[in-house]
């Protein structure tokens, strides 16, 4: 009995030194924090002018690279004035603008373009229909892959300044050399993305969709190009910069026409001005291409 006694007595004790200690730690934490009344205000330190273009730049997509393209116009300005280099290597803007008014002027500035943007889109237009059929067809046969791989790869291994006189000799002068150049250019890419993009499709998915009754082209249709399209447009972004490069290509080796054979005559006049305006509108047409294309993979994939 006393020991029963003893153990309340020791328990009763013991909760009330729990209960001064829970009072003592209330009153210390009130002392610590002071009422909401007497909170100091949240301050919000506004970004530093440095900061803020930072940021700005880092969200905006557009005007960094006017900003970078009007530096390199003024750098470019500023070493042509200072007479740094030739003119004769290194025109003036001033003098590959006049170059530009008088080609336009003249009307023969669309026709050399209008030539370059036919051959280069007819050209992968067949590299376009070839590469998707046998990169489909790769992706579904290890076999297929295996033997047709290392023509394939060895057709790459061939320069295509070296092929393309032979090519001009077999089919002419006219538009099928400079599309079958864009062809051969551009077909390779076009292969290669169709075959990794259809083999990195999850195969589970696809099995999936067997089971709940689709057939091979519908499951092709809305699970494997869905899954696989950005890869198959990093392709095609790929594909229409480099056909405008094959038809440069063949316009070099003999045309009459284009954008290659502009920078061919104004090679051999030693007139750079107009062989610089030749060569920005190549680079402003493969720039609104790849631009393009990725507008397109934007609104496919990436839009909410």
């Amino acid at each position: 009995m006393a020991a029963k006694n003893y153990f309340v007595r020791a328990i009763r004790h013991m909760y009330r030194r729990s209960s001064k200690l829970r009072v003592s730690l209330r009153k210390s934490t009130e002392q610590l924090t002071p009422p909401a009344a007497e909170q100091l205000p949240l301050v919000i330190v506004p970004h530093s002018r440095r900061q803020r273009i930072i940021n700005w730049l880092e969200r905006s997509r557009f005007w960094p690279v006017v900003t970078a393209l009007l530096l390199t116009l003024l750098v470019w300005w500023q070493v042509t004035e200072a007479r740094i280099v030739p003119s004769f290597m290194l025109p003036s803007p001033g003098a590959v603008w006049v170059a530009y008014a008088q080609l336009a002027h003249s009307g023969s500035l669309w026709k050399h373009i209008g030539a370059t943007l036919s051959e280069a889109l007819l050209g992968f237009a067949v590299a376009f229909v070839l590469g998707v059929t046998l990169g489909y067809l790769l992706s579904r046969s290890a076999l297929l892959s295996r033997v047709l791989g290392p023509y394939i790869a060895a057709t790459q291994a061939m320069p295509m300044l070296a092929l393309a006189p032979l090519l001009v000799v077999w089919f002419g002068l006219g538009l099928s050399s400079k599309v079958i150049i864009c062809a051969l250019i551009v077909f390779f890419p076009i292969l290669v993305n169709t075959t990794v993009g259809l083999r990195s499709v999850d195969k589970d998915l696809v099995d999936a969709s067997y089971t709940m009754g689709a057939g091979r082209w519908q499951a092709l249709r809305y699970v494997e190009i869905p899954l696989a399209l950005r890869t198959l447009l990093g392709g095609i972004r790929m594909g229409l910069t480099l056909s405008l490069t094959g038809a440069i290509i063949g316009e070099f080796v003999a045309s009459d026409s284009g954008l290659g054979f502009l920078m061919t005559v104004a090679r051999t006049n030693f007139d750079s001005a107009m062989l610089f305006a030749a060569a920005i509108t190549m680079t402003s047409l493969a720039i609104f291409a790849y631009v393009g294309v990725g507008w397109i993979e934007y609104w496919l994939i990436d839009w909410d």
